[in-house]
């Protein structure tokens, strides 16, 4: 929401209330159909919490190499394993 309390792009609807016509006022009513649409396709993909994990992980996979995950994944492995053996044969 803007500091005035509406939502961004509104300002210019706010503007022009008024119409000087029918034909200007069918031009309103769709220009504010068309802002309606797309203010609720945006809370509609916000609110996709799924699909919006799905594409994180696949912008993350894009950016991490496969091979980084693996050695990465043995390199946890390997301090796992020891953390247990210390914890397990000298404490």
């Amino acid at each position: 929401m803007g500091a005035s309390g509406g939502a961004k792009g509104w300002s210019e609807a706010k503007e022009s209330v008024g119409a000087k016509g029918p034909d200007e006022l069918r031009r309103q009513i769709e220009l504010t159909r068309s802002r309606l649409g797309d203010t609720v396709e945006e809370l509609a993909a916000k609110a996709d919490v799924k699909a919006r994990a799905r594409a994180r992980m696949d912008s993350v996979r894009e950016r991490v190499p496969r091979e980084a995950v693996i050695v990465g994944g043995a390199g946890v492995a390997v301090v796992a394993t020891g953390v247990f053996v210390w914890r397990h044969y000298y404490h």
